[in-house]
């Protein structure tokens, strides 16, 4: 079984935490999740250490449920929105000796995934979610680029009958994957347009 990582299972246990606050609480359940997550660095027995990357509502958390839980992972469950924040992170798991491995999910459709975020019960303001997918994208692109040994796999969703279907994309090389993903860079305001139109 996988250990998670999860800011938004912290944000549960906060005093006074309520969902439809939970923008208020997320700096403080980020800092509690990067703490737990050093210290599960150092004491769980997981050789593999997956980093979730993606927007809010990508389906990160869906694709964990389906494809990761039942393997042997300690999974970080999050957005990797600043590339400080991520060599951190990547720092952290080199000292232990462990495997990285980097996980993107990527939704088909802007629109789709803006929909599921208005559905949550977590609620979260439209800015955080333009600018959380374009950071998301920008440390991406950044992670392939500094550290070409790490293994990236980037999947899309789309939503068929209600459900989420997830899709790997495949590339020939790291070159191949950076310059796919300097192609799909999107500003804050440019993922507005798309979800408005």
């Amino acid at each position: 079984m996988s250990t998670i990582v999860s800011a938004d299972d912290i944000k549960k246990e906060l005093a006074g935490y309520a969902p439809e606050q939970a923008e208020r609480f997320h700096s403080e359940s980020a800092k509690r999740a990067d703490k737990l997550f050093d210290g599960y660095l150092q004491s769980v027995n997981h050789e593999t250490v997956v980093l979730m990357s993606g927007g809010p509502a990508s389906g990160k958390t869906e694709f964990i449920s389906e494809y990761l839980i039942e393997e042997d992972l300690l999974v970080f469950d999050g957005i990797l929105p600043t590339e400080a924040g991520a060599k951190i992170k990547i720092d952290h798991i080199r000292k232990t000796g462990k495997q990285i491995k980097i996980y993107a999910v990527w939704p088909q459709d802007f629109k789709q995934a803006y929909v599921a975020f208005l559905h949550r019960d977590r609620k979260f303001s439209d800015e955080h979610f333009y600018m959380k997918h374009a950071a998301a994208r920008k440390t991406l692109l950044w992670m392939a680029r500094e550290y070409p040994s790490v293994e990236i796999k980037l999947f899309k969703n789309a939503y068929l009958s209600n459900d989420l279907s997830f899709t790997e994309l495949q590339f020939d090389s790291n070159d191949d994957l950076i310059e796919f993903l300097e192609e799909n860079q999107y500003t804050p305001e440019e993922i507005k347009k798309l979800v408005i139109e």
